[in-house]
């Protein structure tokens, strides 16, 4: 198991500079840690104290080899992949796990930040719902945006576009989402310093 209790910044296989999110593989154990400050994702096997490269590469930007800070991220079992908040790039990418290069799943391939249906802006945090469903959490347009399968037209489900706010309906730099099993969204809601629980759409 991975133990680090005083970490120096870096960008060697066993150093990070400010990493972000990370998710585990369940039936490997293998560990995913976003790397925000190198702009990648790396790879910890089950115990290993160093990592390999699993997305993105040494440099930054919009290319789809690289990645710009990335951010949240979910494992996808079915399709053995990463799905990536490419908080930088403003979009949300799928890397399948050994390929040299990401997919689009939301927002803009070049970069280009936006509030409508189609764009983001700096996307923090990503997760799915059994059904395939996907909730980006839009941090800088303060919402939750769902996209249903194969739908590149989000639907803003919590908070009120460009609208930061502190009342029952808004949110102010939201940072993460999850769901229960009743797809009930609970929002890290970041400025307003609470988690927002918001019934299933």
């Amino acid at each position: 198991m991975l133990d680090v209790c005083l970490g120096t910044i870096g960008n060697t296989n066993s150093t990070f500079s400010g990493p972000v999110g990370l998710v585990r593989d369940e039936s490997s154990g293998t560990l995913y840690i976003a790397d925000y400050g190198n702009n990648r994702v790396m790879k910890y096997l089950l115990n290993a104290l160093s990592g390999t490269f699993a997305a993105g590469s040494s440099m930054f930007g919009t290319g789809s080899t690289q990645l710009w800070k990335p951010a949240g991220l979910y494992f996808d079992t079915f399709s053995n992949s990463l799905v990536i908040a490419n908080h930088n790039a403003m979009n949300i990418v799928r890397w399948i796990l050994g390929a040299s290069n990401w997919t689009l799943l939301a927002g803009n391939a070049n970069g280009v930040s936006g509030n409508n249906a189609t764009l983001l802006n700096y996307p923090q945090h990503v997760t799915f719902d059994p059904m395939g469903n996907m909730y980006v959490v839009d941090t800088n347009n303060h919402r939750i945006q769902l996209f249903m399968v194969g739908q590149t037209n989000g639907i803003t489900i919590a908070g009120i576009t460009l609208t930061p706010g502190s009342n029952a309906t808004l949110l102010n730099i939201p940072r993460a989402v999850r769901l229960d099993n009743q797809l009930n969204l609970y929002i890290a809601d970041s400025y307003n310093h609470r988690i927002q629980k918001f019934l299933r759409y």
